[in-house]
């Protein structure tokens, strides 16, 4: 059991009608004060007291384990002072058991999560702006991986609509057509359907035939998204995403279940045929209150579905596989969309995905844009990090064979670029500098990175003493710089959970580099090789393989390789 969760025991134990979110213990900014804090500003309103005066009685009346050694009122929280040895010791005693399952509190066993992400029309190779969706997605995934969930990650091949029918027109017009031409020929193909209405009209006459189950048809965009979809995917392994299932938006035309929601919209007179013969969603008496996104268009005149409608069938497919936690991952301008999907669904007695939402990436004269062909691709974005981080790994590691020096540099690069899009909230924008998100220095992943470089050189250079077993009853944590690094390592389970709450892993990085200045001041302040006393030297040793361990775990979170030099 953690420290945490035995004063929230304790706390309640003395106090049987508090309910264990009334009591959360925290790390305190100011350790003059103590080594741990509750504050009782929920658990008073509980119990129908004053804070401050549940805090004096508090210190009197709770009944605390060894580990305590002092309790005492500051204001509405209560301080308790710690036997830092001991509770340092049990601290690494369990990162050192629970190794690559420590921070992980099991929450999700027996639970199954969908998520859906990235999920990017197949018109070319994805831009950093994309990336970033895969990185949120394949973030979550792992947080919940962690927690004990059986996480399934769809990708929904979005391999029609009239986009995708303009460019197997012009593929077929293109010799030789590759994935890195994809891009291109998408800008030539919408630029010419603005400009030849007869070549647009071609594009919505082969998107009919495809969705009428024409062979050929089907052939023809069968072809040209399968050469976008592995060239997407080739992208995105760079930066550690993968998926498990790949559903294709052409299995949901027609979809039978779709007539359940129609009669469900009709019986409350959300559904009509508008004057130009297509059939209209009006999403105002289903409680949508603005003009801005009221008409939701399901079918053409002509009776072909629009994109929104096959969404709607693929919304009820993942709720059908009675997943108990489905999730999917948008850009923050798809918000709306996903709102008047989740208002349909509603009308019709169907729960829609969660959604988690992200900005952008900007460029300096503003967001990116597919269409127009103003992008900076992440296969390019990539190939430049890892050239720059090149030259900074053959000034580090000089000795290894240039073999290896690529593939540090590798990660390296993966490591700067998802540190740096991750560690932000997903609902703010990113500015990237490349140059900085590489440095060695810095609040940066490579930073993080070098740490746990750092500590696996102390452990190489320890020898046997590294691997002895760790003998609780030596452990000492009588300095400050060593308290701080345990302090840290024992916040590491709730800042999981905390991170799950708010699906976002943004706090995870922070914690990185938390844990990393910490782990600084301690490797500067506290000598570990040249420690005072063999049982000095062993304590040290076992608090710098808790620390690796930890950040090994956190950056996993994240996608990042803990490497084992730099």
């Amino acid at each position: 059991m953690s420290l945490f969760s035995s004063i929230t025991d304790a706390v309640l134990a003395a106090y049987p009608a508090l309910q264990p979110g009334d009591v959360a213990p925290v790390s305190p900014p100011n350790r003059d004060l103590g080594d741990v804090a509750v504050p009782l500003f929920l658990a008073a309103k509980r119990l129908g007291g004053n804070p401050a005066a549940l805090a004096r009685e508090a210190a009197e009346k709770v009944a605390f384990g060894p580990e305590i050694t002092s309790a005492s009122a500051a204001g509405p929280y209560l301080n308790l002072r710690l036997d830092r040895s001991r509770v340092g010791a049990g601290v690494v005693a369990e990162v050192l058991d629970k190794g690559g399952r420590y921070g992980s509190g099991n929450t999700g066993a027996g639970h199954r999560v969908l998520i859906e992400h990235t999920s990017i029309n197949p018109n070319a190779s994805p831009h950093v702006g994309r990336g970033r969706c895969a990185m949120i997605g394949d973030s979550l995934a792992r947080l919940l991986r962690f927690e004990g969930h059986d996480v399934e990650v769809h990708y929904y091949v979005n391999d029609m609509g009239r986009q995708i029918g303009l460019l197997v027109l012009i593929a077929d017009e293109i010799q030789g057509l590759d994935f890195d031409g994809i891009l291109d020929a998408y800008v030539r193909a919408n630029a010419r359907a603005e400009s030849d209405p007869a070549f647009a009209e071609k594009g919505y006459a082969l998107l009919s035939d495809m969705e009428e189950g024409d062979p050929g048809a089907q052939e023809r965009f069968r072809r040209v998204t399968d050469l976008c979809l592995q060239g997407q995917l080739a992208v995105l392994r760079r930066v550690g995403a993968t998926y498990d299932i790949f559903d294709r938006e052409s299995a949901y035309v027609n979809d039978p279940r779709l007539a359940q929601i129609e009669e469900a919209l009709r019986a409350r007179g959300a559904l009509f045929t508008d004057d130009e013969q297509r059939l209209v969603v009006d999403l105002a008496p289903l409680g949508h209150a603005q003009e801005e996104g009221r008409y939701f268009v399901l079918r053409r005149a002509n009776g072909s579905s629009m994109y929104g409608y096959r969404d709607l069938a693929y919304s009820l497919d993942k709720q059908e596989k009675g997943a108990d936690l489905n999730l999917m991952v948008l850009g923050e301008d798809h918000k709306l969309y996903a709102q008047q999907l989740a208002m349909i669904l509603q009308a019709a007695g169907h729960t829609p995905p969660e959604a988690v939402y992200y900005s952008y990436i900007l460029l300096k004269d503003g967001k990116m844009s597919t269409r127009q062909g103003k992008v900076v691709l992440l296969a390019q974005f990539l190939d430049q990090a890892a050239a720059l981080a090149r030259e900074r790994v053959a000034e580090q590691c000089a000795e290894l064979s240039p073999e290896e020096q690529d593939a540090i540099a590798e990660t390296v690069a993966v490591a700067a670029i998802r540190f740096a899009v991750l560690r932000v909230k997903p609902g703010k924008n990113v500015t990237f500098d490349l140059e900085a998100a590489l440095s060695f220095q810095g609040d940066t992943g490579p930073y993080v990175q070098y740490c746990c470089a750092r500590i696996n050189s102390i452990l190489r250079k320890a020898g046997p003493d590294a691997a002895a077993p760790f003998d609780p009853g030596e452990f000492t944590a009588n300095q400050e710089a060593e308290w701080a690094v345990v302090g840290k390592l024992m916040e590491f389970p709730k800042m999981v959970q905390d991170a799950l709450e708010q699906r976002s892993v943004a706090s995870v990085a922070g914690y990185c580099l938390e844990l990393t200045h910490l782990f600084s001041a301690f490797y500067r302040d506290c000598p570990v090789l040249k420690a005072d006393s063999p049982e000095v030297l062993r304590s040290r040793l076992a608090l710098c393989r808790a620390t690796l361990q930890t950040l090994t775990n956190a950056l996993h979170l994240l996608g990042i390789v803990a490497p084992e030099r730099m």
